[in-house]
């Protein structure tokens, strides 16, 4: 009984944190095989450096890969990063400009997997993705990022 108290314990001290970002990048040449590829910029609660890769059918996102490297807030170019975090993609809808690049990703689903350096102790958790293409400069993409891990 004592055993079973102390794992229920256990299990009510686990909590998740919530990080909300403000992403801006933009898209990146990449091989029809891996997809779209994106690279944001996060600012926020996690800043860092985003490497995002979409699968897609049609409007649909089917697969993809989230590379995220989080660096210290205010961080220059002599600044350490604090560690990644690693996560697949399984769903969320995109829509395409004419010219074949993201016009918007919304509601972009990842399973975070995995971290490294101050992260890794992560071995789940899950984000979620939007960005959209600014209307005066479709290269351009900004959005939000919410993790929770």
């Amino acid at each position: 009984m004592k055993l079973l108290m102390l794992m229920l314990t256990s299990a009510l001290l686990v909590t998740t944190a919530t990080y909300n970002d403000s992403l801006s990048g933009s898209q990146t040449a990449a091989s029809e095989a891996e997809g779209l590829a994106v690279n944001l910029t996060a600012t926020g609660d996690l800043p860092g450096m985003i490497k995002l890769t979409l699968v897609r059918s049609d409007s649909s996102v089917t697969g993809g890969h989230l590379t995220m490297t989080v660096l210290p807030p205010n961080a220059d170019a002599s600044s350490s990063e604090r560690g990644t975090l690693n996560g697949s993609v399984s769903s969320g809808t995109i829509t395409l400009n004419g010219n074949g690049t993201v016009a918007s990703a919304s509601s972009v689903q990842v399973s975070i997997q995995s971290g490294t350096g101050e992260f890794a102790n992560v071995s789940s958790g899950t984000a979620t993705v939007n960005i959209s293409a600014n209307a005066d400069n479709a290269s351009q993409l900004s959005g939000t990022l919410v993790l929770n891990f």
